[in-house]
């Protein structure tokens, strides 16, 4: 199996879940099982339009839950380590280095450890920097996160939200692409008591688990542009994949 940049993998973030080889519910299913679990509860066929009916209104209840807690901050900075697996639960690669969010659409993802490497988004194009190999790809953001659900955490956009179903346990939430062309399925967030974000887990269509633990999170602290800014040094090659305006 070939192994991706582990930089480039924060936009795609591939992944299956922490339960390896555990069968996986459909949302409904889930949505069901927490809220018709009651000793006074009746027994209804799983295609009844009263638990349709209960699990679509539950669902909007936990995607406005999330959707408020997310809104608290507007840049967050923290140190991350990363694992990806396959889903036999083989490790693949590892990393760990530093994220800088900065709402809205910005982001900067660079791996310290074992090998360096960069992500910057500045909310017009993505920038993949690869000081080993001294080249640079750059992508248009819009499509390169279209149907992404990472972009929650950088976008408020109702687009974004309307192609998403989430489901809640405590302090867990689960999002659920609704989406055929997302190259993420299923994203997990888990959240501390303080409501920092202490865990990420993806899944992509590969059947790979992309786990991201993070550590020394703070909230709403000014983060520079120049952050943000896209910068290197000559004799880089450059491979710009944007689309470009047609001469007229």
């Amino acid at each position: 199996m070939i192994k991706r940049p582990l930089a480039y993998s924060l936009i795609l973030l591939s992944g299956i879940s922490f339960s390896l080889h555990s069968q996986q519910l459909s949302v409904n299913n889930i949505l069901v099982a927490q809220r018709a679990q009651s000793e006074n509860s009746v027994s209804l066929p799983t295609n009844s339009p009263i638990l349709k009916m209960a699990s679509e209104q539950g669902s909007k209840e936990d995607k406005a839950s999330l959707r408020s807690l997310l809104s608290q901050f507007s840049t967050l900075k923290g140190t991350f380590s990363q694992t990806i697996v396959d889903m036999q639960g083989e490790e693949l690669q590892s990393a760990s280095g530093e994220l800088f969010l900065q709402k809205p659409q910005k982001l900067r993802w660079s791996v310290q450890a074992p090998d360096e490497s960069l992500i910057i988004a500045d909310g017009k194009s993505v920038y993949n920097l690869d000081p080993f190999l001294e080249q640079v790809t750059i992508v248009d953001q819009a499509a390169f996160t279209q149907s992404n659900p990472l972009m929650l955490l950088i976008s408020d956009e109702q687009q974004q939200w309307d192609q998403v179903s989430v489901v809640k346990q405590e302090n867990t939430y689960t999002i659920v692409s609704l989406t055929d062309n997302s190259p993420i399925n299923k994203l997990i967030l888990r959240f501390d008591a303080q409501n920092k974000l202490t865990s990420l887990v993806s899944y992509d269509r590969q059947q790979q688990a992309n786990l991201l633990d993070f550590s020394d999170v703070v909230l709403n602290q000014h983060v520079s542009n120049d952050d943000f800014r896209f910068s290197t040094n000559e004799g880089w090659i450059i491979d710009d994949q944007r689309e470009q305006p047609q001469s007229k």
